[in-house]
């Protein structure tokens, strides 16, 4: 009898304990899930983790819930294009939502008009997040940013970070760590009050598109860009556009050999008084439309090492550039030139070009409008400012002379010691065209390679 009892026992608790583990999680214990609350009186956007999502007040939605607006999609709590999210001013990570691991935070807190301080970032954890496009797009508000917790080794794409933060003064991004970020066009475009940048650790190995990376940021005067290695970048366009408080950068470790377009890239940039790039190579370059125009603290430019075979247009380049006395553009190549319209307009300090080409394009209306006191071959008339003008022998060229050539000889590198360019800069190996070299014997000879 007492054997059966306990048999009967044994049975009905294994029944309730199946009977248990059947039961939907809910009845058992909620699961904790991600999600983002607005406060009731919609001032305060807070991010949760936890298993309380039922119980919250104000409007809820789920960490992965999303909407869509002419073919984007943004998080279900953020702004949109057509419609910003301008009610709340403050947002809030919980402590419980550190041990989420979002894969995502693009457009987070997208057009986040009125947002004025985010409090709790330390329990953000982006150590698996990929993409932080958009992230603090427009947040127009935002004063200060402490990012000093985020793990960014996994990031792909940066591009629009930043982008519209016009009241942030200072950005500390020492701790980020890029090496896997392919994207990093309009990271700081419209950043009005940064002075200070700190980007000493980034790395740019990867990254293909820097277009407009710091259009806009008119308060900057300096950066430090030593780190940044750029040999796989194809699109620098608008890089520095609009830069108007920079005195000097440092370029001089940029690789440039895939670049396909410098449009732009330091238009405006108005308190640069010289700018070096004998390091840039430009064999890939299509377009250099405006690409220094206003520049009009520059006083000369040597781009003696530019080859623009593969150039198309070159409009404006050097409009408004009004400080400018003396261009080196002696081996500048037209063969592909489509346009060279306003190339030189207003440039009306401007005495000397140097060239030994002559250059032939489509379009060059107002080419050398305004340059008063061009000096070439011939003196600067108004009437004629157009392309045929742009020659050594009856225009407005200068040809450069080549010095110090005691020999002439037919290609041969027995016996180099060092190799020259025309201008005496140093060279590698030997270009096509001329060259000067130092023989071994202490002798200087003229070398033409075809």
């Amino acid at each position: 009898m007492r054997k059966q009892l306990l048999k009967n026992l044994c049975a009905a608790f294994l029944a309730g304990f199946m009977a248990l583990l059947l039961l939907p999680q809910s009845a058992q214990a909620q699961e904790k899930e991600a999600y983002v609350v607005k406060s009731s009186d919609k001032k305060t956007l807070t991010f949760y983790y936890d298993d309380q999502k039922s119980s919250r007040t104000g409007t809820v939605w789920g960490i992965e819930e999303t909407k869509k607006e002419y073919g984007s999609t943004y998080p279900a709590w953020s702004g949109t294009y057509s419609a910003p999210e301008s009610e709340v001013t403050t947002a809030v990570f919980d402590a419980s939502f550190k041990n989420y691991r979002p894969q995502s935070t693009e457009n987070w807190f997208f057009n986040f008009k009125n947002l004025e301080k985010i409090e709790g970032l330390t329990n953000l954890n982006t150590s698996e997040v990929t993409t932080m496009n958009s992230m603090f797009r427009n947040c127009q508000n935002l004063t200060s940013l402490n990012l000093s917790n985020f793990k960014t080794e996994n990031v792909k794409d940066m591009s629009f970070m930043f982008l519209g933060c016009s009241r942030l003064t200072s950005l500390n991004l020492s701790n980020f760590k890029t090496e896997k970020v392919q994207n990093m066009n309009d990271m700081f475009y419209g950043c009005q009050s940064l002075t200070s940048l700190d980007l000493s650790n980034f790395k740019a190995e990867n990254v293909k598109d820097m277009s407009r990376m710091f259009m806009g940021c008119q308060n900057l005067t300096s950066l430090n860009l030593s780190n940044f290695k750029t040999e796989n970048v194809k699109d620098m366009s608008g890089m520095f556009r609009d830069c108007q408080s920079l005195t000097s950068l440092d370029l001089s470790n940029f690789k440039t050999e895939n670049v396909q377009d410098m449009n732009s890239m330091f238009r405006n940039c108005q308190s640069l008084t010289s700018l070096d790039l004998s390091n840039f190579k430009t064999e890939n370059v299509k377009y250099m439309i405006e690409m220094f125009r206003n520049c009009q603290s520059l006083t000369s430019l040597d781009l003696s090492n530019f080859k623009t075979e593969n150039v198309k247009n070159m409009g404006s380049m050097f409009r408004d550039c009004s400080s400018l006395t003396s261009l080196d553009l002696s081996n500048f190549k037209t063969e592909n030139m489509l346009d060279m319209s306003a190339m030189f307009r207003d440039c009306n300090s401007l005495q000397t070009i140097y060239c030994n080409n002559t250059w032939t394009c489509l379009y060059s209306w107002g080419m050398f409008e305004n340059c008063t006191n061009l000096q070439g071959a011939v003196s600067y008339d108004g009437s004629k400012i157009e392309v045929s003008m742009a020659n050594p022998e009856t225009g407005y060229f200068t040809k450069k002379e080549i010095t110090g050539v005691t020999t002439t000889t037919t290609e041969g590198d027995a016996n180099i010691q060092a190799i020259y360019s025309t201008d005496g800069k140093r060279l590698n190996e030997l270009q096509r065209g001329l060259n000067i070299i130092r023989m071994n014997n202490g002798t200087m000879q003229k070398i033409l390679r075809k």
